[in-house]
């Protein structure tokens, strides 16, 4: 069994402050970033990084996504996941796993429809999303996780099928979860938030949007350690310039 191609999904664009992306850099700086899944094509069926953000917010975006509505740059019908999945002849239910590297809420808009993919996040995570640090509350909506649906919760290090593992990559928040995808022609470090941008690597500045700075450094030298070892390289999907360093679904990364 092996991996057979990767595709990266257009899910919108948010407008943050830059001392988001890079810890206290950039402060009052707005800059748009992009929200993006993964799907992955395996011998074993698909797997899918993140759900993106909530279609209904489409029609009712302040109810849907409350104060996060306003930042919100764009999001359209053809952003849904729905609508990316299709561009590839992939419906919902051809999904075998969904992996969510957290339950922040650009990350979990989606989660619902997957009624028959197995959905796998770390334990501490989704214990800390139902009952969050205040600090952070506003950044796990309830609406958008909390559902009868098939979570099956790990507890560190996990194979997915041959050739997808997800590694720990606590800091971001308590349970984050990164995706290490051996391609026919690579091996794929998909970051999730553990890394915002190029220029935490570059400039070594951390993320600036962390539950645990400590956590968060620790687990970007981490990653970028996996990705030395398998002579690889990290897919940063919150990177400014992503979509011009990458193309979109139906363009299949082998």
């Amino acid at each position: 069994m092996a991996v057979k191609g990767m595709y990266f999904l257009e899910c919108g664009t948010l407008t943050v402050d830059k001392s988001l992306i890079t810890y206290k850099q950039g402060l009052g700086e707005p800059i748009d970033i992009p929200v993006v899944s993964v799907l992955i094509e395996t011998d074993d069926g698909y797997i899918l990084f993140d759900t993106g953000l909530d279609p209904d917010g489409l029609e009712t975006p302040e109810k849907t996504w409350g104060m996060k509505s306003k930042v919100v740059k764009s999001f359209g019908k053809e952003n849904d996941i729905r609508s990316q999945l299709e561009k590839v002849g992939v419906k919902t239910d051809d999904i075998l796993y969904v992996v969510n590297s957290h339950f922040h809420w650009d990350h979990t808009g989606g989660n619902r429809l997957f009624e028959k993919s197995t959905i796998l996040v770390q334990k501490s995570e989704y214990r800390f999303a139902y009952y969050p640090d205040s600090f952070v509350s506003n950044i796990y909506i309830k609406h958008q996780f909390d559902h009868e649906l098939n979570y099956q919760l790990i507890e560190g290090d996990y194979e997915v099928v041959d050739g997808v593992y997800i590694t720990t990559s606590f800091g971001h928040t308590p349970g984050h979860q990164s995706l290490i995808v051996h391609l026919p022609n690579e091996c794929a470090v998909l970051v999730g938030d553990a890394v915002y941008s190029k220029e935490n690597i570059e400039k070594n500045i951390p993320p600036g949007n962390t539950w645990s700075l400590p956590n968060a450094v620790e687990s970007l030298n981490k990653l970028l350690h996996i990705a030395k070892r398998n002579k690889g390289k990290l897919y940063i999907t919150h990177d400014p310039n992503f979509w011009i360093d990458y193309k979109s679904v139906p363009y299949c990364y082998k």
